[in-house]
């Protein structure tokens, strides 16, 4: 972040002093949302009081506590899980509520589904003056029956009128918020592009050990699918690509995860002789420098991380036209077919695994290609998400809610 210096405000009584910031995540599991409120909890440290708080993994997920060198101000409720729990939501709200009335915050900063409904409501209660949610995703699309579909965005609807201010990664997940499921009116809105600290990527070189440990000759073509095994992934695409190709030793996916369906993966692993399941890689970067190609197969996607660190290590990818991932499209977009479009960083297409396939071949026969989409993907995500980035709009955006804040108690007398 750009040293601004501390700023001080009188949101409450008192003496002048810094902002105090909670932010609260249902859990600390693998993918973009852990990363980004483990990052802006550290880095705001330098111009604001902050604690995060977080919830428990479900089983067989990832733990990314390993990105916070130290538990200071993080609090850890073992009651916040995913699934429904009427006690445990119960008793996880009224710990929110006695922490948020103890810590006494100017602003709580909510991410995901569970820790958004719980946190805003509870930082009402406890008269907490400004309040932002971030949407990473939504589940909108794709994760529940219709008529539970409703009752979500009836209730998402509901807690944005006790919001001062929505994040939204993307353009199009803004445009979805606003006016395909109008959630949010438009006013409360800032969109603010996920960023990481993407410097490992950009130094990462190709290591044939690691491509042999997964399987992969240095003639292959290696193609990575890295995120959570879970259904709204769209595991059965993958599954169906990988057996396309069953019979063409050239190529090769390396599956690198965790989550429920990961079963289901090994299963089909015993009947594809050029898929590999791999456990979670906490060096991420050094997988997809031995990549030769990124795949996504999502039903429905927020930004996804997997696509920005493959393009900041110079790798094309093939994904589903799905949510933000259109938004990660480099400029030039020709349209292939009605199936396909093809960017200046690689294939968008739809949910279709002939079609997904046909756009990796022309990858693995193009290296020219490759190395061009490679190049442009990487000069895109270090122009638009980066770690530094991310950190000065958020600083931008809470120091203009106090302010706003401020003007309206004066202006109210």
């Amino acid at each position: 972040m750009t040293n601004r210096g501390d700023q001080s405000y009188e949101l409450g009584p008192g003496p002048a002093r810094r902002l105090k910031v909670v932010r609260i995540i249902a859990r600390l599991n693998g993918g973009g949302p852990a990363r980004q409120a483990c990052y802006l909890h550290l880095a705001l440290r330098r111009s604001y009081e902050t604690t995060l708080v977080c919830g428990a993994l479900n089983p067989g997920e990832e733990d990314m506590s390993y990105l916070l060198p130290d538990d200071a101000g993080v609090h850890r409720l073992s009651t916040m899980i995913r699934s429904l729990s009427v006690w445990g939501d119960l008793v996880t709200f009224v710990r929110i509520f006695r922490l948020l009335r103890r810590e006494r915050p100017d602003i709580v900063h909510t991410h995901t589904a569970k820790a958004g409904a719980l946190g805003r409501i509870a930082a009402v209660l406890a008269r907490v003056p400004i309040r932002v949610h971030t949407y990473h995703g939504n589940v909108f699309n794709g994760y529940f029956r219709p008529a539970v579909t409703k009752l979500v965005i009836a209730t998402e609807r509901a807690l944005n009128l006790i919001t001062s201010s929505v994040i939204a990664i993307s353009p199009s997940q803004a445009e979805e918020l606003s006016h395909q499921f109008r959630v949010v009116p438009i006013r409360k809105l800032s969109v603010i592009q996920t960023g990481f600290d993407l410097s490992p990527y950009l130094r990462s070189s190709r290591d044939e050990m690691l491509r042999a440990r997964f399987g992969c000759n240095s003639h292959q073509f290696m193609v990575v699918w890295a995120g959570r095994l879970v259904a709204i992934k769209h595991v059965e695409l993958l599954i169906r690509i990988a057996w396309l190709a069953r019979e063409d030793p050239s190529i090769r996916f390396v599956i690198v995860g965790e989550g429920k369906m990961r079963p289901l993966l090994e299963a089909s692993a015993e009947g594809s002789p050029n898929l590999t399941v791999a456990e979670w890689q906490r060096d991420m970067a050094a997988v997809w420098a031995a990549s030769d190609a990124a795949l996504l197969t999502s039903h429905n996607e927020g930004t996804p991380a997997s696509l920005i660190e493959a393009m900041a290590s110079g790798r094309p990818f093939v994904a589903t036209r799905v949510g933000g991932v259109v938004d990660l499209l480099a400029p030039m977009i020709s349209k292939v077919s009605d199936k396909c479009w093809q960017a200046g960083n690689g294939f968008a297409t739809l949910p279709e695994p002939e079609e997904m396939l046909k756009s990796l071949r022309t990858l693995q026969s193009n290296p020219q290609l490759r190395d061009e989409m490679g190049r442009s993907g990487r000069h895109f995500v270090t122009a638009n998400h980066t770690d530094n980035r991310l950190l000065n709009q958020v600083d931008d955006l809470y120091r203009a809610l106090a302010k706003q804040f401020l003007k309206e108690r004066l202006e109210a007398g």
